[in-house]
């Protein structure tokens, strides 16, 4: 009764001041429609902590923020409205100042909340939406009411910042002297060699398991070295053949004595590899077949040493890869490199698309920011360019980033960095190349490995796994 008695005076008392502004020779047509047109926040205070300059302590600032640019949807049919991209972290949801508008001049009222009483819609008061309010929208004839839920989100966690998250040690991976990752069918795999043979290792997100494969013989040594991905699918060459799994333990043959001994880097189109001749091959059936891969400088300048790949998807081009192979040379007969070997190739699978050939990214002598000479590289496509991870002679492994398909590499030393406990029990990670490997699954989770220690970690940049709302509704 006392809500219903509420909404019946606002009612009249609307009903009443319309009719007091009328002159009585003017005719005014009352309308039943109602609805919110718009919404938004247009103020609020945030709060943030930034460390003293003595860096011991954390001290409280507040601001105030313009958020109208923040877009709110309407949903007519079900009645509800919130805004898919969430207010800044920090950013206090108990006293927002809010703007609303409707489609008739009619009332705006929102609902007390803790009880059914109702209170004029102030754009200069201070609103509680901590929690979801119900707004009611009266017509100016006061015969209809249109009721909103309003859920203001708020970010919970900073947009850019990244945090590891250990796994259950495998003490098992101590005993492997090199390593590669791979996310696939929504498993982890690990190859890695004891120095006699190639081991599988199988994660489900939490613990590796080792797996026994049913390809009938232990695979060779240097096996792991060929590991690339495509189709969801891990990809090895196990002495010429090339085979293929899903889950580490069942490999199916795709091609057999071929002339490819090491797979180097793979697109979703195409797989890449050097024949014992040291030729690039390439096959398009999943290494059924291979052709002589088309390069635009000297052969010599590829990397026959370490290597890691990433493969990215050019937005706005249809079935189009931008790929780009990383690696070092015969430090034997390049004893003078000073910078890790980088050749690129953008992959077209559209109808009727040109080949283009695999381009060598020489080092320019004004680029400043090469990406060094590494050693134990691992790289991903992520947050928009690649992520490599590897060490310089005589130093630990750090977080290198390029934003231009590798022509130019910074160190990360503000989001993506190692773990605090990376060398926990470990051997000393200077000594320790090849023994980590970084891969990236389809969450946009970075995986780190270290099998030095048996370590797992999982991070992810927090804006990345934020889940996008809908934003068109249909009747």
């Amino acid at each position: 009764m006392k809500s219903k008695f509420a909404a019946f005076t606002l009612l009249l008392a609307t009903v009443f001041l319309m009719a007091s502004c009328l002159e009585s020779d003017n005719d005014y047509t009352y309308t039943d429609d109602c609805a919110i047109s718009s919404f938004s926040v247009t103020t609020a205070k945030q709060n943030t902590f930034v460390k003293t300059s003595d860096g011991l302590r954390d001290s409280l600032v507040v601001k105030e923020l313009t958020l109208s640019n923040y877009k709110f949807y309407i949903d007519q049919i079900n009645g509800k409205i919130y805004n898919p991209d969430s207010l800044p972290c920090g950013v206090d949801a108990k006293k927002l100042l809010c703007s609303v508008s409707n489609s008739s001049a009619g009332l705006v009222v929102i609902k007390k909340e803790k009880s059914d009483s109702l209170d004029y819609f102030s754009s200069t008061d201070s609103l509680d939406f901590s929690v979801d309010r119900e707004v009611q929208v009266v017509s100016n004839s006061g015969l209809s009411v249109k009721k909103y839920t309003i859920h203001v989100n708020v970010h919970k966690e900073q947009a850019d910042s990244f945090a590891w998250h250990a796994t259950p040690i495998c003490a098992e991976l101590k005993n492997l002297q090199g390593i590669k990752t791979a996310a696939v069918n929504g498993k982890l795999l690990l190859l890695g060699t004891d120095g006699n043979n190639t081991l599988v290792y199988a994660n489900n997100g939490t613990q590796w398991t080792k797996c026994e494969t049913n390809l009938g013989h232990n695979l060779a040594a240097d096996a792991y070295k060929s590991l690339v991905t495509k189709d969801d699918y891990a990809y090895i060459s196990d002495g010429g053949n090339i085979v293929r799994t899903n889950d580490g333990k069942t490999w199916d043959i795709m091609g057999t004595a071929t002339d490819v001994t090491r797979l180097v880097a793979a697109s979703r189109y195409s797989l890449y590899g050097y024949a014992t001749d040291g030729r690039l091959m390439t096959s398009k059936d999943n290494g059924a077949t291979w052709t002589v891969a088309e390069i635009d400088d000297e052969l010599s300048l590829m990397p026959y040493g370490e290597t890691t790949y990433a493969s990215v998807e050019i937005e706005g081009y249809a079935k189009t890869d931008r790929v780009m192979l990383f690696g070092t040379r015969d430090a034997a007969t390049y004893p003078n490199d000073k910078y890790l070997t980088i050749w690129g190739k953008i992959d077209e699978a559209a109808e009727n698309s040109e080949n283009q050939p695999w381009a060598y990214y020489g080092v320019s002598a004004d680029n400043n920011h090469a990406a060094p000479l590494l050693s134990g590289i691992s790289a991903v496509a992520y947050d928009g360019g690649v992520y490599m991870m590897g060490q310089e002679e005589g130093k630990a492994p750090k977080f290198y980033k390029s934003l231009d398909n590798g022509i130019t590499w910074r160190e990360d030393t503000a989001t993506v960095m190692l773990p605090t406990n990376f060398n926990e029990n470990a051997t000393n990670a200077i000594t320790a190349k090849g023994t980590y490997a970084l891969t990236v699954d389809k969450n946009k989770s970075l995986w780190l490995v270290n099998a030095s220690n048996g370590m797992t970690w999982r991070g992810r940049i927090n804006r990345l796994g934020w889940a996008k709302e809908q934003t068109a509704f249909e009747k």
